[in-house]
Formats: C-alpha cells, sequence, structure tokens
C-alpha cells in the first residue's frame, strides 16, 4: 500500500439491527438521526432513553440542527436533525454533519444507528451512512506539527465508525457497503495526491504510484512512455510542456483487463497529472468489474524556464495539425490533445472519458457543486449524469456549437490553444467535502462503468 493511500475498510463495521454496541478505549459517541417530530411527545419517543423536555425544548429537529446529550446511564449521544423532507442529498448532509461535529469534540469512535427513510431501502440508507461517514472523516494533515498538548484531538479523524443498520439480516447490505467503501477508500486516495505538494506529487511520483498499483493487482498493466518517447511518437505539444521541468514528462497508461472474452471493447479514462488522481483504477479488480479500461495519465510540468513553451509558438500536433499556444498558462488542452489521438489511435476505444480542471471559468457558471459535461454523444451524457446522480457527483451538460470550434481556427496555424479541446467532464472544486482536493470522478466513473460492463459483456 502506498504512503498515502488509507485503508478505510478495517475501521468501519456494519451491525445489525439487534447488535449491542462494542466497547471502546477513549472517547465514544452514539448518533441518532431524527425525523422532525410533530410534536415534543413524539420526538422523546423516538429516543432509547427517557430525557426531560426542558433538555429537548430548543431541538426542533430541522435539516442538520445537533443536540449533544449526556444521559445519566448510557452513552454520549449526538441527535442529528433530519427536517421533514429526507432523501440521499440531506441524508448525505446530516451523516457529514454528525461527523465534523464528533471531530470537533475530539471524539474518537462514532456509532451511527442508520434511519429509516420512507423513500429509500435500509440497504441504501446503510451505504450512504457509511460512505458519507468515511469521506467526511478525511483530514490532509500529514505535514501538521504534533501538538504540544497530546490531549487536544480536535480535527483528528475518528478511529472507528460503526454503522448500525436497520435491518438485522446484513448479507446483502454488507457486500452493498463494502462496495462503496471501496470506492471511498479510492477517493481518499486521490484527494491525498491532489493535496499533496507539487513539488513531491511530480511525473517520477505518479508513474511510481502507477506501478506499484499494477504489482497488486494480476489484470492491470502498466506502459510508460518516456520524453524521449513522446517526441519520437509525435506528442510534440506535451512535450512542450513539460520540456522546461525539472522532472521530464512522460505518458502512463494503465489497462485494466476486465473482460478478457472481448479484447478489443474498451473504455478510456484520460486526465493530466492532477485529475489523473481521480481514476478509480485500483477497485476495479476489487470490485469484479468485467470491463476493459485504459487509463492515460498525462504527466507534465509546466515549469517557468529558459526552455519553457513561449507564447505564440507553434507545435504539431500528434493529430497532425500545427497549433499556435497563444496561452502558455493554459497548458492542459496542449497535453489533452496529444494524449487523447495517441489513445485513441492506439487502443481504438469506444467511449473515451476526460476528467480535468482545465478552467475555472467552469466555476464560475455552474458553482460549486456540479461539474460542467460536454460530450457529443447523448448516450454517453446521458449515462454519466445517471451516474452523477446517484454518486452526488453531479454534472451539468453544456453545449458545444459548431461555433466554439470556428473560434479554434488560427490564421498562422491550422488551430489555436484558447478554447478547449473536447473532454467529457470538467471537474469543479466542491463544499460538501473538506476544503482541498475533492477527489472528484472516483465515484462517478466507478458508476458509470459499474453499469457499462452491462452493456458490452
Amino acid at each position: 500500500m502506498h504512503r498515502l493511500q488509507q485503508k478505510v475498510l478495517g475501521k468501519v463495521k456494519l451491525l445489525g439491527l439487534k447488535d449491542s454496541l462494542p466497547a471502546t478505549v477513549g472517547k465514544a459517541a452514539q448518533v441518532i438521526f431524527v425525523h422532525k417530530p410533530s410534536n415534543e411527545e413524539a420526538l422523546k419517543a423516538a429516543l432509547p432513553f427517557p430525557v426531560s423536555n426542558e433538555v429537548l425544548a430548543d431541538f426542533k429537529g430541522n435539516a442538520k440542527e445537533t443536540l449533544l446529550l449526556y444521559p445519566k446511564d448510557g452513552q454520549r449521544t449526538l441527535l442529528v436533525g433530519l427536517g421533514d423532507a429526507i432523501d440521499e442529498v440531506s441524508l448525505r448532509d446530516a451523516t457529514h454533519e454528525a461527523l465534523a461535529n464528533l471531530k470537533s469534540r475530539g471524539v474518537r469512535h462514532a456509532f451511527l444507528r442508520a434511519p429509516t427513510v420512507d423513500s429509500l431501502s435500509a440497504q441504501r440508507v446503510a451505504e450512504l451512512v457509511a460512505q458519507t461517514s468515511v469521506l467526511s472523516n478525511y483530514e490532509f494533515n500529514r505535514h501538521l506539527s504534533a501538538p504540544e498538548d497530546t490531549s487536544v484531538e480536535e480535527k483528528l479523524p475518528l478511529t472507528d465508525i460503526f454503522v448500525q443498520a436497520s435491518t438485522s439480516s446484513l448479507d446483502e447490505d454488507a457486500s452493498s457497503v463494502a462496495e462503496k467503501l471501496s470506492v471511498a477508500e479510492e477517493t481518499l486516495f486521490a484527494r491525498n495526491l491532489g493535496n499533496e505538494r507539487s513539488d513531491v506529487v511530480d511525473p517520477a511520483f505518479v508513474e511510481q504510484v502507477a506501478v506499484a498499483s499494477a504489482a497488486d493487482l494480476p489484470n492491470l498493466h502498466v506502459t510508460v512512455l518516456q520524453d524521449a518517447d513522446l517526441r519520437s511518437k509525435g506528442l510534440n505539444m506535451m512535450a512542450l510542456v513539460g520540456q522546461a521541468g525539472a522532472c521530464p514528462p512522460r505518458l502512463v497508461i494503465l489497462e485494466y483487463r476486465g473482460n478478457p472474452s472481448a479484447p478489443d471493447d474498451r473504455i478510456a479514462l484520460v486526465g493530466k497529472v492532477r485529475p489523473t488522481a481521480s481514476t478509480p483504477i485500483g477497485q476495479f479488480e476489487s470490485n469484479g468489474l468485467r470491463v476493459n479500461v485504459v487509463a492515460a495519465l498525462a504527466l507534465a510540468e509546466n515549469a517557468i524556464g529558459s526552455k519553457a513553451a513561449k507564447p505564440h509558438t507553434i507545435v504539431k500536433s500528434l493529430k497532425g495539425l500545427s497549433v499556435e499556444v497563444n496561452n502558455t498558462d493554459a497548458e492542459g488542452r496542449l497535453v489533452l490533445a496529444d494524449t487523447l489521438t495517441y489513445v485513441q489511435q492506439q487502443y481504438k476505444p469506444h467511449t473515451v472519458i476526460d476528467v480535468a480542471t482545465l478552467t475555472g471559468a467552469c466555476v464560475v457558471a455552474l458553482g460549486e457543486y456540479s461539474a460542467g459535461l460536454f460530450s457529443n454523444a447523448d448516450d454517453l451524457a446521458h449515462d454519466l449524469l445517471e451516474a452523477g446522480s446517484v454518486t452526488h457527483e453531479r454534472c451539468w451538460r453544456l453545449p458545444i456549437f459548431a461555433e466554439h470550434s470556428a473560434e479554434l481556427k488560427g490564421h498562422q496555424s491550422d488551430s489555436r490553444s484558447m478554447g478547449t479541446v473536447w473532454p467529457a467532464m470538467y471537474s469543479a472544486a466542491r463544499s460538501y467535502f473538506p476544503k482541498g482536493a475533492t477527489g472528484f470522478g472516483v465515484q462517478v466513473l466507478f458508476e458509470y462503468l459499474k453499469k457499462a460492463q452491462q452493456k458490452h459483456v
């Protein structure tokens, strides 16, 4: 396991309705999710221990409202309101609020009682509470010094999370929750890669991570094109972007062969250095996905120096077009253009999905709660939008008009870099989870590929 990976499966345990809460060492608390009651007596009836009217006087059960109780006999208990309009989003929000509250109090062990929600199955509720607990428990604190006062535990991730399902039969629930936790594990890894400093996560570092991943997964194979290979094969735009970097550029190709009966039936995932952290390759085999995936990691440092590309440089792309570089700070589209061409030429996938943070203008257009999605295929767009809705990594389709392509026409070259190459998704910042890298793309891509295997197996 790489040092930036965090194993979460051993830290989260699913309990049955009749299971007793295990004994723990250190501060512990249970979480009870409370529907907005019709009256005070209904609220008291929903609690497993007696509480006076005075204590509950100000708690109404509104969405994300909290109240910490210290019952005479029993464990400290955090009440979290669900409001009166409960859906998957509000349940995620309530779970996130619970974890944030407990972490701020230095709690080390959390016991979350999954609520009964009329519009959701008990299995789905358990999945949402367990996965959101893990994602909300995340903190990137690798570079923080240990506090002088060792009793201060605020903001430290919880040691254990127990989720008590609302049913006694756990076989089906446990299997589905385990899948969601493995997806969460990859999301945390993506966040760590995104949050780590660029002097650590350089092209060589990401290559090492990819090679290490392949060593543990027999169906995963790695191919690396080094700087000299990029130039000899015609990936000149990618080589141009990385030519001033202290660490030479490279293209890392991960091939997951999950459907050997149809070896030429492939889906390609493409991204540049930071967004490639969102490629959910690690969980494909552990979850038994029967689909062939090619993941291309375009790695290039766009550094400042005497060898750096200059404004208005004209370079020939792998596709054979001459491209004028109008903005050297908008390098991602150059790297991705060559990578997309290479993947299509060499692997001939039936679907190509690009996840990238190419422009802050997408955040201006859509805000921080969805990613912009561009596609020239309606079916693909529909499937990604649906996967985004299920995972709450939401996407919003934006147009590609003929006029957009016309604007890329160059005067002294075939094309200009002012504009964007065609992608499928632009990831956006989100405030739903902690500040920093969100790991966007892991959940939505896994959900999409899980459904895609049913179409192509």
